[in-house]
């Protein structure tokens, strides 16, 4: 439109028809609805139209002239002829004007299509927004994928990067922010945190709701508008801030904010019309919303309640069943036998009783009889004494009595009764009644649940109890008949059996002889747990099968050597009876694996042995070791409770190598424990590696031996820092080996096969010897050493006062001396380890918990053992940084509060870099080690480094 308005006054100038044009438009169709003029406007009294010109003389011409008019738009030009023009000049002035207006109407009409198609696209685009927000409210889904949804609609319509919800209580003036996203301000703001006034009395946010009316502007000029101050606690300053609220009525109910921190991205009049109209469509969708949930809440409660009611009535069908099935039982039952199981089983409908008994009184005999009894705990006995049970306490009673476990141990310390055999948590007995007087008790008791029982079901099992009096009373006359009728038939029939005794009698010693027979044979060759061969029958069957496989080498065979997965753990834990449980459970599982003229064998512990005959591949070694592990991943359940176990296999081909059992089970054994080396739960074969590597185990334990003898395992120190100040504070003695020919090796390389071959500890006794010899130079500029205990060390008695006899051999200050133990160590020897370590306390040795964090890391260490100082593992120190969002930062400030909390010094290992140092001094760490400060070294390097004296 310009640049037609600068061709037509050109031309009007250039053709010598005017001294001077202006053209003035008027467009009203923009984003803003703010007309847009090329030049102050004009009166509509001085303007004339073009159709008039014609017959004006146009070289008298002083008024503009309409050009074009489209409703509110019109295109004006403003001429000042020449003062005399010729007759052609005037034809070709009009004649311009005529068709500039003809193009000035196209560009108007043109304009404003456009403009007429932006805004159908844009209220087409609002209505979108609308009907999706309203759906909202019926969507099932979280508030906060709800609130997300609400912001992407939103954004489809204005910039809103920076978007959040709030709902406002207007009579406290206390807001919830509801929905929270800020490019900037990216801490979280819990929706369920409610805001008061006094936090929020600087916010632009709470003026805002408190006017009732939009706000738009930057931060800065709100901030003056309200008259507010600054905080930056309530977020950075904004370029542009708007502003609306959401009204239900005359009261602000919350609000809807954006912001914009980019300069190219502010807001217009027509984003705060749009936003205006769109924030009453979300109050109303969050409103229809709430008052959803509050509905399904009421829908919900009366539906529990009336599910309680059904409940309530089919308990008391159930009751009213089980009474008469207990009256009926009693006429159908033949004898007692039958009886008690029977109405054990209907009673077990009603109630918990898992472990029941009955009881009846003999008074004469002085004894409680238990004609009926199952406990979970094994405990089955049929008679015993009467004395100060709980059974003869209801008897006494004559009244039910409900139980739990501090009931029980009260009644225990008033030596008033107490519980026989393993103590419930919850108890609960009622008396039986027959002919007025108390005759027995049926008892009820949980081992795991305190409040199994309530006077509901002592009520309803007092009531049971009537009835069960009565069918016993009523079954107990029966059989009395029924004995009287048996002992006239037992007299006919006794001289008949004493006849047939003598003859059975040898029968039977003859059948009893064959079968001791049969049991020795079994056992001899079966284990007595899981009834699998034993270690015996193993070594013969695969005599037989080595032998076999050396006169027809293509019949191959396999050998399975089976190890469970930390079953020491589960065993020590939750006791033997439950391992051996799980024992019985595994045996059957492996079986299920193998073909019947496979063997399966336990050879003690949690180890078994598998010999697969007659397989064709190796293949078929594989799919067993694969069904295996697949079994395995069942859970187990013992006790009701819910058990994992895994298995590590090793498998060995048959080869002609193996001349005895003991030779292909060790190949097995080996591959066993690789499979436990490369992480358990797997099975690995045995090959020629495994072969070369076993062979190497044994080369580097015949080189460990004699290092030991040459002296070559010496200690390299690495000293511990101040992590401020880099002052050293301690060395801890590291154990190094130096190899003649594979040169220094590092614990890794040779510590596993010390341990196995138990030469470990006198590798640390010569370390320790060392370590005595070369602390007076390190004291020159260190406090302490550390050393580090072996498992091993603490199975020992004499360790404590060993160790405080070789420092005082080297006249050793023991406050010089720190020892450094692992969780293993604690859990291999929990109590004897306890005994040490207070020994080596007592005499002033300091005590460090190592690697913490990298074992089972229980809390109970921490105060059942006399530490000093928690060291914590390097791995937690790998994946720290200075984000904020690092989780390592929250772990090690956890850790960090909790050895504050007990008094313990604390050591980071594995400082590696200076980022580290300094987010481990800002959750408050001082000590650490690590390559950062210094690499581990020998006396003599440090005496080099620090410039001191060696001996």
């Amino acid at each position: 439109m310009q640049a037609f308005a600068v061709l037509v006054c050109s031309y009007l100038e250039e053709s010598g028809i005017a001294n001077k044009a202006i053209c003035v438009w008027q467009a009203p169709f923009n984003d803003d609805n703010i007309t847009h003029l090329s030049h102050p406007p004009v009166a509509a009294e001085e303007i004339i139209a073009i159709q008039q010109v014609a017959q004006d003389d146009f070289s008298k011409l002083s008024t503009p002239i309409y050009l074009a008019q489209q409703h509110d738009a019109f295109f004006i030009i403003q001429v000042n002829p020449k003062k005399s023009l010729s007759k052609e000049l005037k034809a070709l002035s009009l004649e311009t004007l005529n068709s500039a207006s003809l193009q000035a109407n196209y560009l108007l009409a043109k304009q404003q299509a456009e403009q007429q198609q932006i805004v159908l696209e844009r209220s087409q685009k609002l209505q979108k927004a609308l009907f999706d927000i309203s759906n909202l409210a019926y969507l099932e889904q979280d508030s906060l994928t709800l609130f997300k949804k609400l912001h992407e609609i939103i954004g489809s319509l204005v910039y809103a990067e920076n978007f959040f919800i709030v709902r406002f209580n207007q009579i406290t003036e206390s807001m919830h922010f509801l929905y929270y996203e800020d490019s900037i301000d990216k801490e979280y703001v819990d929706p369920e945190i409610e805001f008061d006034k006094e936090q929020l009395a600087e916010s632009i946010t709470l003026a805002m709701l408190r006017s009732k009316q939009p706000a738009w502007g930057s931060s800065n000029e709100l901030l003056k508008k309200f008259k507010l101050n600054f905080e930056k606690s309530l977020g950075p300053d904004s370029i542009d801030w708007m502003g609306i609220p959401m009204l239900e009525g005359e009261n602000v109910v919350g609000g809807i904010i954006l912001q914009s921190y980019l300069p190219d991205k502010r807001y217009k009049h027509a984003d705060l019309n749009l936003l205006s109209f769109v924030a009453e469509h979300i109050r109303q969708s969050l409103t229809r919303r709430e008052y959803t949930v509050e509905l399904e809440s009421k829908v919900n409660e009366r539906t529990a309640k009336l599910s309680q009611e059904i409940h309530e009535r089919e308990r008391s069908e159930n009751i009213q069943s089980a009474l008469f099935n207990i009256t009926r039982l009693a006429s159908q039952s033949d004898s007692l036998d039958e009886f008690y199981p029977a109405m054990h089983e209907i009673v077990g409908q009603l109630l918990e009783a898992k472990n029941i008994y009955i009881a009846f009184i003999d008074s004469k005999n002085k004894i409680l009889n238990f004609p009926y009894r199952v406990d979970e705990l094994g405990d089955l006995s049929k008679s015993r004494p009467i004395s100060n049970g709980l059974t003869e306490w209801v008897l006494a009673c004559r009244a039910p009595v409900l139980l739990n476990e501090a009931q029980i141990n009260r009644l225990k310390k008033q030596n008033l009764a107490v519980a026989k055999g393993h103590s419930p948590k919850c108890w609960l007995g009622v008396p039986l009644i027959i002919d007025d007087a108390a005759v027995g008790v049926i008892a009820l008791q949980s081992y795991d649940n305190v409040e199994a029982y309530s006077y509901k079901e002592q009520e309803l099992l007092m009531f049971v109890s009537t009835h069960i009096a009565q069918a016993l009373e009523k079954i107990e006359t029966a059989n009395r008949l029924k004995i009287a009728y048996s002992e006239m038939e037992s007299n006919v029939l006794k001289r008949t059996k004493e006849l047939e005794q003598s003859n059975k009698a040898l029968r039977e010693q003859i059948l009893r002889r064959e079968e001791a027979e049969q049991k020795l044979k079994f056992d001899a060759l079966h284990d007595q747990l899981t009834g699998l061969a034993n270690r015996a029958q193993l070594y013969l069957r695969l005599n037989q099968s080595i032998a076999h496989h050396q006169a027809k080498p293509s019949h191959i065979f396999a050998v399975f050597f089976i190890d469970l997965d930390r079953f020491k753990i589960i065993n020590d834990s939750m006791g033997h009876w439950v391992g051996d449980e799980l024992l019985k459970i595994v045996a059957e599982r492996i079986q299920r694996c193998v073909r019947k003229p496979d063997l399966v064998a336990r050879l003690g512990g949690d180890e078994f042995a598998v010999i697969l005959n007659s397989i064709r591949n190796i293949n078929e070694a594989r799919l067993v070791a694969e069904r295996m592990l697949e079994v395995f991943h069942e859970p187990v359940y013992i006790q009701g409770k819910e058990l994992f176990i895994s298995p590590s296999i090793g498998i060995a081909i048959s080869h002609g190598r193996h001349k005895e059992p003991d030779e292909i089970l060790r190949d097995s054994d080996i591959a066993l424990y690789r499979s436990k080396e490369l992480g358990r739960n797997r099975f690995t074969f045995f090959d020629d590696a495994l072969h070369q590597s076993s062979l190497n185990t044994l080369i580097i334990e015949g080189d460990l031996r004699r290092a030991l003898t040459r002296s070559e395992i010496f200690p390299h120190y690495q000293p511990i820092f101040e992590l401020s100040t880099q002052k050293i504070l301690g060395f801890e003695a590291l154990m190094r080996w130096k190899h003649p020919e594979r040169g220094i090796l590092l614990p890794k390389d040779f510590s596993e096969i010390a341990k196995e071959t138990g030469m470990i500890e006198q590798i640390d006794w010569q370390m320790y010897e060392q370590v005595c010899r070369d602390l007076p130079i390190l004291l020159g500029i260190a406090e302490y050493i550390s050393i580090n205990v072996s498992p091993r060390h603490l199975g020992h008695e004499n360790f404590a006062s060993r160790l405080l006899a070789l420092i005082t051999e080297y006249g050793v200050n023991p406050a010089n001396i720190k020892i450094e133990v692992t969780e293993d160590a604690l859990i291999e020897h929990p109590e004897l380890g306890l005994k040490l370590l207070t020994q080596l306390k007592q005499a002033g040795i300091k005590i460090n918990l190592d690697d913490f964090g990298t074992g089972y890391s229980s809390f109970s260490y921490l105060h059942k053992y006399p530490l000093d100082c928690l060291k914590i593992d390097h791995s937690f120190i790998k994946t720290l940084s200075n984000s904020p969002n690092n989780n390592t930062i929250h772990l090690l400030s956890a850790i960090y509060a909790l050895g504050i909390s007990l008094g313990l010094e604390m050591i980071v290992e594995g400082v590696e870099n200076q980022e580290q140092s300094d987010s481990l001094q800002k959750i408050g760490f001082i000590n650490g080690q690590g390559h950062l400060f210094a690499k581990p070294a020998s006396i003599e390097e440090i005496c080099k480094l620090f410039n001191l004296t060696s001996a």
